[in-house]
């Protein structure tokens, strides 16, 4: 892994000690929380859960979701579980098979490389972070001699 942030590696040609310049405001930081009614989410952060939108509300999420890509934090929440995520961009698939007709499933996934940075049993737990207004360390800057922590180290590692 190099000491290089991915967000830097991407945006900009020379890599400079200063991070700075694609830092965001604080009005522009967003932390979207996406909230399903139905299913449970692992201990480990796993998931596999889906719901029904209409137009309105899939422009809400779509727009949350680049918010929170920009800011490198996403959650997900279910009656059972919640998880926040510390994200980086990764691919997009788009598929449609049309019916007799025409008429079918036009298919868009956005793949987005993430780490689990907080884990819950229960939704109602106090959490951690930009959402429960109290931040999080990673454990590495704890139990390690490295020096270097900016943006999402992480995202370089396989």
């Amino acid at each position: 892994m190099t000491d290089e942030c991915e967000a830097c590696a991407d945006d900009v040609e020379e890599s400079t000690d200063s991070h700075d310049h694609h830092a965001l405001s604080p009005d522009e930081l967003r932390y979207p929380e996406f909230v399903f009614e139905n299913g449970e989410i692992g201990d480990d952060g796993s998931f596999d859960l889906e719901t029904d939108l209409d137009r309105e509300g899939m422009a809400d999420w779509l727009s949350d979701l680049a918010g929170g890509l920009a800011s490198h934090d996403v959650a997900v929440e279910s009656p059972a579980g919640y998880v926040t995520f510390g994200v980086g961009a990764s691919g997009v698939e788009m598929s449609f098979d049309p019916e007799k007709g025409g008429v079918g499933n036009f298919e868009v996934t956005f793949k987005l490389r993430a780490k689990p940075m907080f884990v819950a049993d229960d939704p109602d737990r106090p959490k951690a972070g930009a959402r429960g207004g109290k931040g999080f360390i990673p454990i590495e800057m704890l139990t390690t001699d490295r020096e270097t922590f900016r943006c999402y180290n992480w995202m370089g590692e396989e």
